[in-house]
């Protein structure tokens, strides 16, 4: 029982994964599938590599913004560590990655390991709210259906949502007092010395939150987010002229705004199922062949599985870190040991 409750997120994702590859199969023609693998120009790969590296480089500086210049983090170490946390969200379920990220780079910089989680969580709200900004310009300028205008309200709401949630959370500054009336509770008085490891807890990962508290900081992370999404956008758009199909630039908004929402269904290593079902569905929109769809997001997503690891392994030999160092830093996150 207790196995299975450890291996609780792979499996619903294993089952997700199922489900997509189904859907995908479903009356796919194998052979325009292959003939899309060649028609592929190969030679857009010199322009897409370098720039997409790039993209991940202004993460690196987004994130110093993020933190306001309190922390030790160089931009250097936030690339890395960044593109690292990426690659370990590819392959690992529930988002170890960003866990590892907060771990690592805090006790590598002797800093407050929840204080570099609250940052990232907000990262990753600022991700969102430029990808629906993506969305939203998509839908105004090209297509308008209901099903997409879903998809646009939900991601509002959910990005939108955490970022009021957690602006109003960090401005009433009541974490102490929320925690006090807890301990009130005459059920709880037990628990005293949790309570206070959790607020103390609770008031660090807040500290991760401190660019809603600097406007300078807080625009210059959204710009260098939609910036590194505006690289991604072009270098989706080349990749898909790459094969053959010429449409507006439009396209490519919806090819990324689905992949970055399709990141955040559960699934199995890589994104298995929710990434490749998501360029189907975004370039159905054009009346583009599942077949073809399918051929065009293995190459984008194979192109940059091997980037990200291949600088990922660079960043692991230059700092000397071997892999049970990392499976021993994702146990103690998993156990819940953050300072």
């Amino acid at each position: 029982m207790d196995k299975l409750k450890r291996h609780k997120e792979k499996i619903i994702g294993l089952i997700i994964s199922i489900i997509f590859i189904i859907l995908i199969l479903w009356k796919l023609d194998f052979q325009r599938l292959i003939e899309t693998f060649k028609i592929f120009d190969y030679k857009v790969l010199l322009i897409f590599v370098p720039l997409y590296v790039l993209g991940l480089y202004i993460r690196g500086f987004r994130w110093k913004y993020l933190l306001c210049g309190t922390s030790k983090l160089t931009v250097n170490e936030a690339f890395f560590a960044f593109t690292t946390g990426n690659t370990l969200n590819s392959y690992l379920p529930a988002r170890a990655g960003d866990f590892w990220r907060a771990y690592h780079v805090g006790g590598k910089l002797d800093e407050s390991r929840m204080k570099m989680l609250g940052s990232i969580i907000l990262e990753r709200i600022i991700d969102g709210i430029s990808v629906l900004l993506i969305l939203l310009f998509a839908v105004l300028t090209y297509f308008k259906h209901e099903w997409v205008l879903n998809i646009t309200y939900a991601a509002a709401a959910l990005f939108l949502g955490s970022l009021l949630f957690f602006f109003i959370l960090f401005k009433s500054n009541k974490i102490s007092r929320i925690f006090h009336k807890l301990s009130e509770f005459k059920i709880l008085a037990k628990y005293r010395q949790q309570l206070l490891k959790a607020e103390d807890l609770c008031t660090k990962f807040l500290e991760g939150f401190q660019a809603l508290n600097n406007p300078k900081c807080l625009f210059m992370a959204f710009f260098t987010s939609c910036l590194a999404w505006a690289i991604e956008c072009i270098l989706t758009y080349f990749l898909i002229c790459a094969f053959g199909i010429h449409f507006g630039i439009s396209i490519a908004f919806f090819v990324l705004s689905f992949l970055a929402l399709s990141t955040i269904i559960p699934s199995s290593s890589v994104f298995v199922g929710p990434y490749q079902y998501a360029y189907i569905l975004a370039l159905g929109i054009y009346h583009i062949d599942k077949a073809n769809a399918l051929g065009i997001a293995f190459i984008h997503q194979i192109i940059i599985m091997l980037t990200i690891t291949v600088i990922s392994i660079i960043y692991f030999t230059i700092t000397d870190t071997k892999l049970k160092d990392i499976n021993s830093e994702l146990e103690k996150q998993g156990n819940g040991i953050y300072e």
